[in-house]
């Protein structure tokens, strides 16, 4: 389990940096992801670095303080892929002095081809976007 720990806090160094080029070293070459919305199929690409570069300066815009993991709950499912429970805590401080946290919890299955676990799945078990929204973080849409 110790691989999967050192993926998750390389995962978290890449939550809080937006580095692309490390978030995009921790995904399959295509890879889904799940939340109570639906489902959608992603390409480790150029698009999804863009994605990353997109997220950061909304996050910034938005306050982004950090992302930290609280706990990491893993269970192998063979010699090649692995479940992982995460519950994240992230910190939003879009008016200064009035910080807000929340925690989600997402599911991740990792594949390892043999070289490190890669994302291939993951599904948010919030609707993080919505929950922003009830907060006041991110404007409503219309």
């Amino acid at each position: 389990m110790a691989k999967i720990e050192k993926f998750f806090a390389r995962y978290e160094e890449g939550a809080n940096t937006f580095d692309p080029d490390l978030m995009a070293s921790l995904y399959t070459a295509e890879f889904m992801a799940g939340d109570p919305n639906g489902v959608s199929c992603g390409r480790n690409d150029q698009a999804l670095c863009d994605a990353f570069v997109k997220r950061k300066e909304f996050f910034q815009q938005i306050g982004f303080k950090r992302a930290k993991i609280l706990h990491i709950e893993a269970t192998p499912l063979d010699d090649r892929y692995t479940m992982a429970k995460i519950h994240w805590h992230m910190t939003f401080e879009k008016q200064i002095g009035h910080p807000l946290d929340f925690k989600f919890f997402i599911t991740y299955f990792l594949y390892d081809s043999g070289t490190g676990p890669k994302v291939t799945f993951w599904i948010s078990h919030d609707d993080e976007q919505k929950v922003m929204q009830q907060a006041g973080i991110i404007p409503s849409e219309a």
